[in-house]
């Protein structure tokens, strides 16, 4: 029997340590203000990890490519801009996804953090070279990249913190467009905010605010010199049909170039065609997102910017959001997502697993998200992944 909404809706307490994305890590080594981040941050990248990759970015794109046609091309979500890393575990770990077979990483970037005071950004200052280095060692190894770029600096009079959107929404226009021109050819997609239907990640979630940032960051793209990035639609909390739809019917239709959400399944323990798909927290409910994208004419791909299922155990008082699954049933889980995406919603042009390791700055459900070990060891569903690219 489908549980009822009340029970199974997931609230922000399923993924509730993601927070630590501009409040914890982020926020600790990427701060809102001038400085530098506490604790050491390597300079560069160690002298190998280049050469390791050197000549096989131009081949790499052509495998990726063709790959796309036997389904969505796979990405990662890579917390690579936290300061918790090294350069080496850096290295390793974007190694490690070209081995699986990986074609994209999602990078969380901090506006706060390349412009953290008004006026013009310092090409020279800590954060734009701290992001130079990091987009460089995925580029070097033929990984492009989606940047998610959010988090409000305090001289842009964000109502309620970072979280919260400017008092001007084209602040964070100009600040994305020399993003987009600074990381031309390297970062080729630009996800305005994360969640923006979640008031965790976005105060108030209001969509027609929401899409005045948007129609701005689309606007100010296309008057810059960073011809081909494609701006994404701020992949959703769930496949949050109604949101979206308010969305557009404020205007956000016009102003952007992918549709993005983040298809969590609930109840977390369950597979990818649990359900009927009319619930906005059931991975299948793709189908309805669709649905409304052609009742407004749009045909445009949709990316999946973030999924993925829990590995650990449960104590038997989990939200059904909470519920975790075995390291086996998260590797069966996840390629039969993949698989549904490639016969069932061929719509889905890119599909970015969350995420490349277990963190240590959460709970045991987030911990329980990724392909490796913290230690960087292989889970099974690295494994699995790994085999259904080679398939």
């Amino acid at each position: 029997m489908r549980p009822s909404p009340a029970a199974s809706r997931p609230r922000a307490t399923h993924r509730l340590a993601a927070a630590a994305l501009g409040v914890g890590l982020l926020a600790a080594g990427l701060p809102a203000t001038a400085g530098p981040a506490p604790g050491p941050v390597p300079t560069s990248a160690p002298a190998s990890s280049a050469s390791t990759v050197s000549g096989t970015a131009a081949s790499y794109d052509a495998a990726q490519r063709r790959r796309a046609a036997r389904g969505p091309a796979v990405g990662v979500q890579f917390h690579g801009l936290w300061t918790s890393y090294t350069d080496a575990e850096r290295a390793t770990v974007l190694d490690r996804l070209v081995d699986m077979g990986a074609g994209w990483v999602r990078l969380d970037m901090s506006w706060a953090m390349i412009q953290p005071e008004r006026g013009r950004i310092d090409p020279q200052g800590w954060g734009v070279r701290f992001v130079d280095r990091v987009v460089d060692m995925a580029s070097e190894r033929g990984l492009k990249v989606l940047a998610t770029f959010w988090l409000t600096p305090d001289w842009a009079a964000p109502e309620a913190g970072s979280r919260s959107l400017p008092a001007d929404p084209r602040d964070y226009a100009k600040a994305l467009a020399w993003a987009a021109e600074r990381w031309r050819g390297q970062v080729r997609a630009w996800e305005v905010w994360n969640e923006p239907n979640s008031a965790d990640f976005l105060a108030g979630a209001d969509p027609a605010a929401y899409a005045d940032l948007l129609c701005a960051a689309h606007d100010a793209l296309r008057a810059s010199s960073a011809t081909g990035a494609d701006l994404v639609f701020g992949g959703t909390m769930h496949n949050d049909s109604d949101w979206i739809e308010a969305a557009y019917d404020a205007g956000a239709g016009a102003c952007f170039d992918v549709m993005a959400t983040h298809p969590y399944q609930s109840p977390s323990d369950t597979g990818p065609l649990s359900g009927s798909g009319e619930a906005e927290w059931e991975f299948s409910h793709l189908a309805q997102v669709r649905a409304l994208m052609h009742r407004h004419g749009d045909r445009r791909p949709v990316w999946v910017t973030e999924f993925g299922w829990s590995s650990h155990r449960d104590r038997g008082d989990e939200q059904p959001w909470e519920r975790g699954v075995s390291e086996r049933q998260q590797a069966t889980f996840t390629v039969a997502a993949l698989e549904a995406l490639r016969s069932r919603f061929p719509f889905v042009r890119k599909a970015f697993l969350y995420n490349e390791r277990a963190r240590t700055d959460a709970g045991r459900h987030m911990k329980g998200y990724g392909l490796m070990t913290h230690g960087l060891r292989p889970k099974p569903v690295y494994r699995a992944v790994q085999a259904w690219v080679r398939r």
